[in-house]
């Protein structure tokens, strides 16, 4: 498993606003305990679902033991998020943020598999996610590094390459689109194990995730990509200025019982935790 560098340095920036969310009279020792609180809270609480590829046999999706990216996003008075990650023999399946405190607590999932996947909670059914991905061959990509390390330097320029803008309705029908920028690690790689080398690269508003890439690069030695939101908004990607995504907003839910995209309101919104 590759975890981001970033992570460190990020969780600083969360705290930072936390304390300024909460105003002068918080500590900096307080907001840290704060948010060391609030992230253990939805780590147990993600750790309560249970999701399955569906098929004859269903597999079980493995939860990846801490977030991936503890985040914020002050833009939207956001001071509290995760990202938490599930994966099939080390390959990304599923991904998933929590973000905001007592009523406007949310889960927001998005499929990163291209089977069907089912979620359950305290043996009931959450939903059906319908598959997440679709992989595009990546034109014009050099063939991967028999070296592992060289290979991710060979990811990160391939990242590179891409440019997401997220829009956001205004009211009047005004656009208001905003360039995201790249997370210049990857928030997860793939282990030695896993078939093909995968990477999930983020692109962020502060630094709140709002588009996943998938990057791949293949057992015969090719690259492919996948591309998928990770917000409400409409988005929009360009792949060397040759628009490859084009995702309107995202309806009230539940706009479709088994959409890839799918948030959620957790009993402990209503609780006020």
């Amino acid at each position: 498993m590759y975890v981001s560098r970033h992570l460190p340095f990020l969780f600083g920036v969360v705290l930072c606003a936390s304390a300024c969310a909460f105003g002068q009279e918080v500590s900096t020792e307080d907001a840290k305990a704060i948010a060391k609180e609030w992230l253990a809270e939805r780590t147990k609480e993600f750790e309560s679902y249970r999701f399955e590829l569906e098929g004859p046999k269903p597999k079980a999706l493995d939860m990846e033991s801490r977030s991936l990216l503890n985040w914020s996003n002050a833009e939207r008075g956001t001071y509290f998020g995760a990202v938490f990650l599930w994966t099939e023999e080390g390959r990304p399946a599923l991904i998933a943020n929590a973000f905001g405190r007592g009523q406007f607590l949310r889960h927001e999932f998005h499929s990163l598999s291209t089977q069907p996947i089912v979620a359950e909670s305290g043996g009931s059914r959450v939903h059906r996610f319908r598959a997440g991905i679709e992989w595009s061959n990546l034109p014009d990509a050099p063939e991967p590094d028999a070296s592992r390390a060289l290979r991710l330097a060979q990811m990160r320029r391939q990242a590179e390459r891409f440019r997401v803008t997220i829009v956001m309705q205004r009211p009047m029908g005004i656009e208001e689109p905003a360039e995201v920028r790249l997370l210049t690690q990857p928030a997860y790689r793939s282990g030695e194990s896993a078939a093909g080398d995968v990477a999930v690269f983020l692109f962020v508003q502060g630094t709140d995730p709002e588009c996943v890439l998938l990057l791949e690069a293949t057992a015969d030695k090719k690259w492919r990509y996948a591309l998928t939101r990770q917000t409400k908004a409409a988005l929009r990607a360009d792949l060397d200025g040759k628009q490859v995504l084009d995702l309107p907003q995202f309806g009230r839910m539940p706009a479709d019982p088994e959409s890839a995209f799918f948030v959620l309101t957790p009993p402990a919104a209503a609780e006020g935790r």
